[in-house]
């Protein structure tokens, strides 16, 4: 009873996620019944594709250029358009009337569910199929919306990933969340992974759409691949190759090792979950070709276009050697706190079509027949694994102990040349500060910002990267050297000492009203303090004081995962994991500040391996660093506009790295990500939640004082 109560609640989490009622969208309306619809020559009615029941569809008479016309509700212009075709044309196209002509408005993607935003509105548009040969135009359903945000149904597919962490291979739609549970919201939607879930078989048209509106839910945003094969229950794997012709299936999933280049593949049971034919054959077909892809003489159907790939790792589910056990009852933060096995069957209730059979199937958990955690490592190239908890062990790091073999000589070290920033400066002493004094200099033009006293000397340079034009980046790259035979040190400066952690504020005013040269943002404990116990808050150190003692015990998928970085007085950082050390064993070891939000990115001057675990979303972010003691790097790049996207944590960590950084940690990101030089404000932050501005915090991360913050005025 209680398993069928779990299993109702992901039902109606589906429903919620999926709805197609106008009741279920918050922002935008859905116009469809309120519209008229004119079909080019047809023997079914229109409705049927747009009577939101996932068992009918609407399909044109084969002909060249099919076409479909909607005229909105007088005074309600259609604002976009949400389509969920049956098959996808070649080539089409959304057109709006002016004037009586048909004026393009956007060329159709490739995806079977796709987005078309109408910029303006239009009252009266026309889907076209623009190919040349005739076809059948094919809808499941089609929505038609008004002005106003898009609701969280609506489904933005990303590119399938050019270059794959992960395939998950399967037999059926649905087969990877029914057998592999928690696996796709896990590595796909908690950990950003560049994943790529592939079906060998394809069903109907409503099969289909369950695919997509399963994965969708179940936190997949990369666009899975549809195999071309036809599932015909078959009993055995050799039944299946039989049926869908051996060398096809071969050189189909050849096809997809080397088109996607994963690292890692998971395939299905050699047995075939509930003894189906096409399970085993996925299976049967992912470890036959594991070695041959990677030969030239081998499936030379796709060795033509994509030439060959080693996958490094393959795993089977109930594979019996090898054993590895997969925990997917752990909350993931990015889909609310669903843990993976509740996220897997959001998604499997999804598929209307297979909870109408006699015997409905259901996600399979711990313990269960097919249980959904076990797999097993039946080829690798790159080691057995040591923790046996992690699809992708031993791909992103190498041992320690792994010293390359060298190729070719090492080449003569050329000398570093001198940036020209430094002939700027005024005379420094043996120690590379001012006797007395402060030098100021900037130009927001030119990018650059100095400043050097008898205690700090701060160079902050603006850099622009858009090599990859849809992806430009602009970042600031400061170099804070502080003398701390001075005392002088990098740390923490409440906005209001008596209200540590309550009292907020603009960063820019706290560092104008502390006139602070150099200020940066810190952890943001205080928004975990205000999530009243649903997260840890981590270990909080301020000028030697403990506020807070609540790491996570264990490593963890949430993010931030609360790894630490201490301040201490002879100018050294530390980075750790949060369970490494208590508050009480930081402040016997001399730290004066500690903070808490990770994951770190750099120690020993090595990127950390549990950057690679951390996902591709591109946001703002910040890191801190230390290049040697008293000698400090903070990397601000900018994200969510024009000219700035965003980086991935792993492309910070590399950045860090490249300048020369022994330990780094990433910071608190988004709008709270800032970077402050003699109070003005040098990062443009994009807009999110209506606002442009930084987020209001409780401190701020500074060095330097100086009387002329605030009053200077940079080229």
């Amino acid at each position: 009873m209680r398993k069928q109560l779990r299993y109702l609640s992901m039902a109606l989490l589906c429903a919620a996620l999926l709805c197609v009622s106008a009741a279920g969208a918050e922002e935008a309306m859905d116009l469809t019944s309120q519209c008229r619809f004119k079909v080019c020559y047809t023997g079914k009615k229109y409705t049927q594709m747009t009577d939101r029941k996932p068992n009918t569809h609407w399909d044109s008479k084969k002909i060249k250029q099919p076409w479909i016309e909607i005229t909105a509700p007088a005074g309600m212009p259609i604002h976009s358009l949400y389509l969920c075709f049956g098959d996808v044309p070649d080539a089409w196209e959304v057109q709006r009337d002016v004037d009586g002509e048909w004026e393009t408005v956007a060329q159709g993607d490739p995806y079977l569910h796709s987005y078309v935003p109408i910029p303006g509105g239009a009252q009266h548009l026309r889907l076209q199929v623009t190919q040349d040969t005739k076809y059948v135009l094919t809808l499941n359903e089609i929505y038609c919306l008004s002005e106003g945000g898009d609701p969280d149904w609506v489904q933005h597919w990303q590119p399938t990933p050019e270059k794959a962490d992960i395939l998950f291979l399967t037999a059926h739609p649905g087969d990877e969340l029914l057998y592999y549970g928690g696996a796709v919201p896990t590595y796909a939607a908690e950990q950003q992974r560049a994943v790529v879930a592939a079906t060998l078989t394809y069903g109907s048209a409503e099969r289909t759409t369950e695919y997509l509106n399963g994965l969708w839910a179940a936190g997949l945003r990369q666009y899975p691949v549809i195999g071309p094969f036809q599932g015909a229950s078959a009993s055995t794997a050799a039944a299946a190759y039989k049926n869908n012709g051996k060398n096809k299936v071969l050189n189909y999933v050849a096809e997809l090792y080397r088109r996607y280049r994963p690292e890692v593949v998971v395939a299905q049971a050699q047995a075939g979950e509930n003894k189906k034919g096409e399970n085993a054959m996925c299976a049967d077909a992912a470890l036959t070709v594991f070695e041959k892809a990677a030969q030239e003489g081998e499936y030379l159907d796709s060795y033509g276009e994509w030439g060959t790939w080693q996958v490094k790792k393959l795993y089977l589910h109930l594979y019996e050697e090898r054993t590895l056990t997969l925990a997917w009852d752990t909350p993931l933060e990015s889909l609310g706190g669903l843990t993976g096995f509740e996220a897997a069957e959001a998604g499997f209730a999804c598929h209307l079509t297979q909870q109408k059979l006699k015997k409905p199937p259901t996600v399979q958990r711990t313990g269960d027949t097919w249980d959904a955690t076990r797999f097993g490592l039946a080829a690798t190239t790159v080691g057995e694994d040591v923790r046996g908890d992690d699809f992708l062990e031993n791909i992103y790091a190498q041992p320690a102990s792994f010293v390359p073999a060298p190729t070719t000589p090492a080449p003569t070290p050329q000398p570093t040349p001198t940036p020209e920033w430094v002939g700027m400066l005024p005379p420094l002493n043996a120690q590379g500060f001012l006797d007395e004094g402060e030098y100021i200099w900037g130009s927001d033009e030119q990018g650059l910002y100095l400043y050097v006293s008898a205690t700090e000397k701060i160079v902050i340079q603006r850099r622009f990267d858009d090599t990859d034009k849809a992806m430009p980046l602009t970042w600031f790259e400061a170099d804070v050297w502080v003398n701390t035979a001075e005392g002088q040190r990098l740390r923490t400066i409440p906005y209001d000492e008596k209200k540590m952690g309550a009292a907020r504020a603009n960063p820019v005013k706290n560092a104008l009203e502390h006139q602070t040269v150099f200020a940066m943002n810190t952890d943001y404990y205080t928004y975990r303090i205000a999530s009243d116990g649903a997260k840890h808050i981590g270990i909080v150190i301020r000028d030697g004081k403990i506020l807070y003692n609540d790491p996570w015990p264990s490593d963890t998928a949430y993010f931030p995962n609360l790894d630490t970085v201490a301040f201490y007085p002879d100018g050294r950082l530390e980075v750790h994991h949060s369970w490494e050390l208590t508050a009480q064993e930081y402040l016997d070891r001399g730290a004066y500040d500690v903070l808490s939000f990770g994951p770190y990115l750099v120690k020993d001057g090595q990127i950390a391996e549990r950057v690679y675990r951390s996902g591709d979303s591109l946001n703002p972010r910040i890191a801190l660093g230390m290049i040697e003691p008293g000698h400090y790097a903070v990397i601000m790049c900018e994200g969510r506009l024009n000219r700035s996207k965003g980086v991935s944590i792993q492309h910070l960590a590399l950045l860090m790295k490249e300048k020369g950084c022994q330990c780094a940690i990433n910071l608190d990101g988004g709008q709270t990500a800032v970077m402050i030089f003699m109070g003005k404000q040098l990062n443009q932050i994009g807009k999110y939640d209506g606002s442009t501005a930084p987020r209001s915090t409780s401190e701020i991360l500074g060095v330097g004082t100086s009387r002329k913050v605030g009053e200077v005025d940079f080229e």
